[in-house]
């Protein structure tokens, strides 16, 4: 595959899966469901050269948490894989069984926002304390820290 994706080519692969919109002259968005994201990455990996993950976000929206997955190839195009969860059971399906590197991305997400990724093999900590409050997700956008609960670093005497 020579030159950028096309939009007419993004749409018609993913035909089924979800909506392609052109954000810029070298990125795709493609709006998905947590139910199609792993077909649509075979998908990208296989027919349309997508072999490079560059990296998930996420968002916390207030109401919902969007994920974005970010992946390239040859061909220089952006395609950014979008998915809505629930923020009362924010949880989907691992893809590090897909896009091995995906894995570690997952862990920070789950960390910081606490999003389960079901079957990830090891959802361990990677960023907050291993001490870190099990149920309080700093990145969340009503995270509120508890001044009784000490959060790491260096303890501060109250005088």
């Amino acid at each position: 595959m020579t030159g950028h994706l096309t939009l007419d080519t993004v749409r018609e692969t993913m035909e089924g899966l979800g909506t392609a919109e052109q954000v810029n002259k070298f990125r795709i968005r493609i709006r998905t469901t947590p139910e199609r994201i792993p077909r649509a990455l075979l998908i990208a990996q296989s027919i349309l050269k997508c072999d490079h993950l560059i990296t998930i976000s996420a968002v916390d929206n207030g109401t919902t948490f969007e994920l974005l997955y970010h992946l390239t190839g040859p061909h220089r195009s952006v395609l950014s894989f979008t998915i809505e969860l629930p923020r009362d059971k924010p949880e989907v399906h691992t893809v590090s069984d897909i896009l091995p590197p995906a894995g570690i991305y997952e862990r920070q997400i789950h960390d910081l926002l606490g999003i389960g990724f079901a079957g990830h093999p090891d959802l361990k900590r990677i960023i907050l304390n291993e001490d870190w409050p099990a149920d309080e997700f700093p990145m969340r956008k009503d995270w509120k820290p508890d001044p009784k609960t000490f959060y790491g670093g260096i303890r501060k005497e109250v005088v």
